[in-house]
């Protein structure tokens, strides 16, 4: 490149209004002195050249990556609703239960709503309990059909637990029973009984619900049981019991009289 195409070259790179002044001081500089400036107006858009490459790069890197992360949140999105939508569920059942159970809210999108806000997703019974505790009463109480149905739902599940209960689950309700509230009257000849065999001093052990007949199982001291059992537990029922409790027993625990027996 000679001294004129040297100066064209820089000369083009600035403002036209100093391309011509700039072109005369160009003109006064040696052979060497331009080469030196050609040299280092190549190296520089060299450079530029380079910068312009890496930053293409890095733009493609940037853009290649967001890409892929909306990819990856789009292929996600079925897996997230799911989740949410689980989570919504599981929340609702948390806060039906625990209105059940406290009984100081109704069960309506407001009070949700409001635990909701206040506790964030995947709440506790407990954790809105103290919420209640903390604040006061910032939920609505609930309705009489609400109530009512809860006083439903807590029979029926009484009634069924009872149902599927075996029979000395059953006897031992029916004496924690009778040990919370007044013991029905004994009949009067019962009474009369007791009393007689207690006239010398003898006081006799309440009559349990099972008993073992010799070596073999326990077995339900009900009527039948008693009318089978051989002589010597016989014995050591009357001894133990007295004849009293046993000849209620044979008029009282029979199966066709109550299911507990």
């Amino acid at each position: 490149m000679n001294r004129q195409e040297i100066i064209e070259l820089v000369v083009v790179r600035a403002a036209p209004s100093e391309q011509q002044q700039l072109r005369k001081l160009l003109s006064t500089y040696s052979t060497g002195e331009l080469a030196r400036v050609e040299q280092a107006i190549i190296s520089q858009a060299t450079q530029q050249i380079a910068d312009n490459e890496l930053i293409k790069i890095q733009a493609e890197r940037e853009a290649n990556r967001l890409w892929h992360q909306y990819e990856t949140q789009q292929a996600r999105e079925p897996q997230r609703k799911a989740e949410a939508k689980a989570q919504l569920a599981q929340d609702r059942q948390t806060f039906a239960e625990a209105a059940k159970t406290l009984r100081s809210f109704g069960v309506t999108d407001a009070n949700f709503n409001v635990c909701r806000t206040t506790l964030g997703e995947n709440f506790s019974a407990y954790e809105i309990e103290q919420m209640l505790a903390a604040n006061g009463p910032i939920l609505s109480g609930p309705a009489q059909e609400e109530l009512n149905e809860w006083d439903r739902q807590e029979i029926e599940a009484e009634n069924l637990r009872l149902l599927n209960s075996d029979l000395p689950t059953l006897r031992r309700l029916v004496r924690e029973a009778g040990a919370r509230g007044p013991a029905a009257p004994q009949p009067d000849e019962t009474q009369r009984i007791r009393q007689a065999e207690r006239a010398d001093g003898t006081i006799y052990l309440p009559l349990p619900d099972e008993f073992r007949d010799g070596n073999g199982p326990e077995e339900p001291l009900d009527a039948a049981f008693i009318r089978k059992c051989s002589r010597e537990t016989f014995r050591i029922l009357k001894n133990r019991y007295g004849m009293a409790q046993l000849e209620a027993a044979l008029r009282t625990r029979r199966s066709d009289q109550s299911p507990l027996w």
